[in-house]
């Protein structure tokens, strides 16, 4: 099906596979598995396939996609990410009905402790 004559672009997405597992009983991982698998479609070089993956940056994943990607983009390291989690928690916290009747100390305290162990999620 990919490799038909005139077939329009096709674009897969493969979001958040740090969150497939990476254990098994059975090697391969189902992780490997994908990643196989981006591998082997990556390698027929069809230029109507677009494949965009997201996830944290994992070293097994990092590994296998930067050989693969012509065009690798990282949200990890950007500073506005930082303070778009924390502009959100903020904005929850002071919205929230039940939160409003808290004191600013423990506001405080669950802005900063959310903010800061978010891991860019």
């Amino acid at each position: 099906m990919l490799s038909l004559e005139a077939q329009p672009p096709i674009y897969i997405i493969l979001d958040a596979l740090d969150e497939c597992p990476i254990t098994s009983a059975i090697p391969p991982s189902p992780r490997e598995e994908v990643l196989e698998f981006v591998n082997e479609l990556v390698a027929l070089h069809l230029p109507n396939l677009h494949i965009c993956v997201t996830s944290r940056p994992e070293h097994d994943i990092r590994v296998v996609l930067e050989r693969l990607t012509e065009h690798p983009v990282s949200l990890h390291d950007e500073s506005g990410q930082q303070e778009d989690i924390t502009n959100y928690v903020t904005s929850f916290v002071s919205s929230n009905e039940r939160m409003q009747r808290w004191r600013d100390e423990d506001k405080n305290l669950v802005i900063k402790s959310l903010s800061e162990k978010a891991d860019g999620m």
